[in-house]
């Protein structure tokens, strides 16, 4: 059944005229006849009957209107509902986040939900390798993560991060000392290799260049853990220099040298073409204009 039909049909039950109601439809009278005809045809009854003072509604007519508003007023949700899609207003958005943007993301994500609020947003604290994988098999829209990124994604920066030393609040060092290997007394605590394999990456880089072998007495699964026990005098740990906000009852150092420092950006799958993930990019970008960086 044709929506111009519909259309056709509920316009004459308006105005209870053919001629008006062609009028209303830019229609000649002869051809908005031929619509309702086809209706009435497809219908299996007549719609109308003509007079002298118009179109009047026969009992069948009457009958059909409410069904046709319904399926009209359905077919124009459809239609807007699938409009907003097309246009990145409507969907879903799955975000990827790591450790060193959590003061930073939550709010862009928050705009953006403020902005759209027919998308569903959902975030996903994972590490930057994981970040890659997802969004290569589908699994994930767009990422905050380390760079340089995979070539299957596209990106730019947005955040600058370095290496911090945590060590316990009743440590004697309040600046990183010149002997290093002090620190392996009482020693390291580490988040494991294989989840967080970038961070690790950047620990062994940094301790290469100052020719330190970390003495790791204690792993653990997440970052928290990790902070926990430096918090409880267990040990020192390296971290990224903005969790530090989760830190308490410790003290931080920073580390400021090149091999301690790396860059976040904004990353995506170059063969995914959705428009959504295209109005996230583009307010994280307007946030980025004329700024270096997200803190610059």
């Amino acid at each position: 059944m044709e929506l111009r039909l519909l259309r056709a049909f509920l316009t004459v039950t308006d105005l209870r005229h053919f001629g008006r109601a062609a009028d209303a439809l830019h229609l000649s009278q002869p051809a908005l006849s031929k619509q309702i005809v086809a209706l009435e045809q497809s219908l299996g009854g007549r719609l109308f009957e003509r007079g002298r003072h118009g179109a009047e509604l026969t009992v069948f007519g009457a009958s059909f209107v409410a069904d046709a508003q319904a399926l009209v007023r359905d077919a124009d949700a459809i239609l807007a509902r699938a409009r907003e899609s097309s246009g990145g207003t409507r969907g879903f958005l799955r975000v990827g986040l790591c450790l060193s943007v959590l003061t930073h993301a939550p709010k862009l994500v928050a705009q953006f939900r403020q902005a759209n609020p027919n998308v569903c947003v959902t975030l996903h604290d994972l590490s930057s390798s994981e970040q890659t994988r997802r969004m290569l098999a589908g699994k994930l829209d767009v990422g905050f993560m380390r760079m340089p990124l995979d070539d299957a994604l596209s990106g730019f920066a947005v955040i600058d991060e370095s290496l911090a030393l945590a060590v316990p609040e009743h440590a004697r060092y309040k600046r990183l000392p010149a002997d290093l290997s002090v620190l392996n007394d009482p020693g390291f605590i580490a988040l494991a290799r294989n989840r967080g394999p970038g961070i690790a990456a950047q620990i062994d880089r940094w301790c290469m260049e100052h020719g330190l072998t970390p003495n790791i007495i204690q792993e653990a699964d997440d970052i928290q853990s990790v902070l926990a026990a430096v918090a409880g005098g267990v040990g020192a740990a390296f971290l990224p220099s903005r969790a530090q906000y989760l830190l308490r009852d410790a003290r931080v150092l920073p580390l400021r040298d090149a091999p301690a420092k790396w860059r976040i950006g904004l990353a995506w799958p170059n063969a995914r073409e959705d428009a959504v993930t295209q109005r996230f990019v583009e307010l994280v970008r307007a946030q980025m204009k004329g700024r270096a960086t997200l803190d610059a």
